[in-house]
């Protein structure tokens, strides 16, 4: 275990965030979180939010499973090889969801040496008295650490999105804790109201793949790979320990060493050599997938 600061440690480069031969393109890019923000807004066109703009075809769902940030440059660089902070049309961005958008804002304030992770949870913005499944950056400002959100534009929410307050996204672990002391109900939690996919394993998920950003492994958001069962078969330690995970990764700074153990010693949290993939790409009858991050 490094006995590096958070800073230094966010600072760096993961192996999922690192350009590696795209680099350079970096060069011309803003290294502010305002101007990083946009030149991502022009390269990712999501999945479903986004389709209005671009109705693409059936074969590049398969795009939202790009995991590596240099596989995605790679792709946006054979749909329009020009600098990254050029304008786009909507048919030439990479089709992706709100992780793609964090993780190439991520990636760039880490190239320019500002500290940042990615966080997984829940924002109330989208959908009034809702939880809806979200991704979003946490940045080092130079005093504190700040949730920006990456992939939507000022003009049509009514949350400062450079800056987003911390009831307005929840990260995992806060989602567990209010649903534990009933103060929410679970099923408020997923991919909106009139999707099936909420609740108590929802909740779960998105708690342990934002332990996994913490760790910079920056999972998609459909893989799983711990407590993924029903919450009845929860086993008395296990909730033991799934409350304290919510507890750490709400520390800042004072969590850094433990949400660090956990996640490598931690036999129940750490991320095995194979784990699941329900990626929206494949058929149900395809899912899960076995996947590697090798």
């Amino acid at each position: 275990m490094s006995d590096q600061s958070p800073q230094v440690y966010y600072a760096s480069q993961s192996p999922i965030t690192d350009p590696a031969n795209y680099t350079n393109l970096y060069d011309e890019v803003p290294r502010d979180i305002e101007g990083i923000s946009k030149t991502v807004q022009g390269l990712v066109l999501h999945y479903f939010g986004d389709k209005w703009q671009y109705n693409y075809p059936p074969e590049r769902m398969g795009e939202i499973d790009t995991r590596y940030v240099p596989k995605i440059i790679e792709r946006l660089m054979e749909l329009d090889a020009r600098a990254l902070g050029e304008p786009r049309t909507p048919d030439t961005r990479i089709v992706g969801c709100c992780r793609d958008f964090t993780v190439l804002a991520v990636s760039m304030l880490r190239h320019a040496g500002v500290p940042a992770r990615s966080r997984h949870g829940f924002a109330d913005y989208f959908e009034a008295g809702y939880y809806i499944d979200h991704v979003v950056v946490e940045f080092w400002n130079g005093s504190s650490w700040q949730l920006c959100d990456s992939e939507i534009n000022q003009q049509y929410f009514n949350v400062p999105v450079y800056d987003v307050p911390r009831d307005r996204f929840i990260v995992g672990g806060k989602a567990w804790q209010m649903c534990r002391a009933g103060k929410a109900d679970p099923d408020l939690f997923g991919l909106g109201s009139v999707v099936p996919l909420k609740g108590w394993a929802f909740i779960r998920s998105r708690m342990m793949q934002d332990l996994a950003a913490l760790n910079k492994t920056e999972m998609l958001c459909w893989e799983e790979w711990a407590f993924d069962g029903p919450q009845e078969e929860l086993t008395e330690s296990d909730l033991v320990l799934l409350d304290h995970v919510a507890e750490v990764t709400q520390q800042g700074d004072a969590g850094f060493a433990e949400w660090r153990r956990l996640f490598t010693d931690e036999p129940r949290l750490r991320l095995p050599k194979v784990f699941n993939n329900f990626s929206p790409a494949h058929a149900p009858h395809e899912l899960p997938l076995p996947m590697s991050l090798a």
